[in-house]
């Protein structure tokens, strides 16, 4: 960029009462820059820093990566505090608050639609996991290879069968659930390895719920959650990044 200095992008709101906020990525000060009836959360960083050319180079580099998303996130969750905002994704650098201007007036009904969808409401989310059935390696002895091999199959078919109905359950899970949100979505679910479980996840979804049907959200949880066939956890409240991802994707 031409500039010795890049305009980072954070979050959008309505109205130009821009709360307190942390540090942003570079350390910096936030503020508002308002168009369209809509205000930006930026923060202005250097370029040799959080340019095209040093972001090429620092996305490869974990540490870093995770401590700007933190220093990132940690601005958004402040200007949410008691507000609508779409969260904007990591690393949207505008030259100038003109080019902010611009951003904001060019994508005002995509926003606007956005923080109509998210006011006075939170994401919840629900995971489900296949329950216990035992020791799946336990098979009776067998006094032949034939008999072996018969009670492999079995043991094989009974699993399915058991992942099977696993997987009807948490779908259902998910459809009972949906009375109580405006908006709902079925994320990709996680690997065994990362989740920390020895059994698969089945669900992970996201609720878009209206404040006053918190606790009405969370009761249906629990009083669904009592299911032999699944292992169901509540996650949240977070900002509703599964419903307005595409808005903050400036």
């Amino acid at each position: 960029m031409g500039s010795e200095r890049v305009v980072w992008v954070y979050a959008v709101q309505r109205g130009d009462d821009v709360a307190r906020t942390p540090a942003g990525v570079g350390g910096e000060a936030t503020r508002g820059v308002t168009a369209a009836g809509l205000t930006a959360v930026v923060g202005t960083v250097p370029v040799d820093r959080f340019g095209a050319e040093a972001l090429q180079r620092n996305l490869n580099d974990f540490d870093w990566l995770a401590a700007t998303a933190d220093a990132h996130n940690a601005v958004i969750e402040a200007v949410a505090d008691g507000r609508a905002v779409v969260p904007v994704r990591l690393a949207v650098l505008c030259g100038d608050d003109e080019g902010v201007r611009r951003l904001l007036s060019d994508r005002r009904d995509d926003l606007d639609r956005a923080l109509s969808l998210v006011e006075g409401r939170i994401e919840l989310g629900v995971k489900a996991f296949q329950a216990h059935r035992g020791d799946p390696d336990r098979m009776p002895r067998a006094t032949s290879g034939a008999e072996y091999l018969k009670l492999r199959r079995e043991s094989l078919h009974r699993d399915r069968t058991e992942r099977d109905a696993a997987d009807l359950a948490a779908a259902e899970l998910f459809r009972e659930l949906c009375p109580y949100a405006v908006a709902a979505r079925r994320r990709p679910v996680t690997d065994r390895a990362l989740t920390g479980r020895d059994t698969p996840m089945l669900l992970n979804a996201a609720y878009l719920v209206d404040h006053a049907r918190i606790g009405e959200f969370r009761g249906a949880v629990n009083r669904l959650a009592d299911h032999p066939l699944l292992i169901v956890e509540q996650t949240g409240p977070w900002l509703p990044y599964s419903f307005v991802a595409g808005a903050g994707d400036l």
